[in-house]
């Protein structure tokens, strides 16, 4: 089993990350499937080009999200991993097999962040469908240099990726604690942030929930400074 150890999500030698969601629906199944993932990840070879696995469940109990970062695609391809990865083997109701989807390849684009000496407990990872790289970058930068230049009290940092195919931005959001992220979403930068995204062509917001780390296996520690 893998430790809890945070991802240096703006780290200058992850070219690439790996995000993979996964619905299953109750917190105890939940568990079993995030035990097995971090078990599964502790247990395997790592390859070059593999920094970082991390494993996160969402306040709900509803969901897994997984979070990998690759020193660049070439490096994950050059492994042949199998897309997707091979079912978590009778973890389901009645002993089912649970399907995976292949995870989605991003790059990270920009950071800000607010609180370096803050250790975030909460993790938020709001998205939008886009359509195509300029209002992947277009809705990046509008939020970063308008609503989002400063922060409310306890959101740490906001990390922004964009998909390699166009048609997604992930922000990969910490914060405090759960009352931080809830202010957020009653403050005026929220509002701004939702007004942004409504307006701004080729972009759609499709949210996002709340998690917490519930183990990781790092294969390279972040550079120091």
């Amino acid at each position: 089993m893998g430790t809890a150890t945070l991802p240096g999500v703006d780290r200058k030698d992850a070219g690439l990350a790996l995000v993979g969601p996964l619905y299953v629906g109750s917190p105890h199944l939940q568990q079993k499937v995030a035990d097995a993932i971090v078990a599964e990840w502790a247990a395997a070879p790592r390859p070059e080009g593999l920094l970082s696995q991390s494993c996160y469940v969402s306040t709900d109990g509803e969901n897994v999200w997984t979070y990998e970062q690759w020193t660049e695609l070439s490096a994950y391809r050059a492994t042949g991993t199998q897309e997707p990865p091979a079912p978590l083997r009778g973890l389901g109701p009645d002993g089912a097999d649970i399907e995976r989807c292949a995870p989605t390849p991003f790059q990270r684009y920009r950071s800000r962040v607010y609180e370096p000496s803050s250790v975030p407990t909460r993790f938020v990872a709001p998205a939008f469908d886009t359509d195509g790289r300029a209002p992947q970058r277009g809705i990046i930068d509008a939020l970063l240099d308008g609503p989002l230049t400063t922060a409310t009290p306890g959101l740490i940092a906001a990390h922004f990726h964009y998909s390699l195919d166009g048609g997604r931005v992930l922000n990969f959001a910490e914060f405090t604690e759960d009352s931080a992220h809830e202010f957020f979403l009653d403050s005026p930068s929220a509002q701004v942030t939702t007004r942004i995204t409504q307006d701004m062509p080729g972009v759609r917001g499709i949210g996002g929930r709340r998690y917490v780390l519930h183990g990781s296996v790092v294969t390279v520690p972040p550079a120091a400074g």
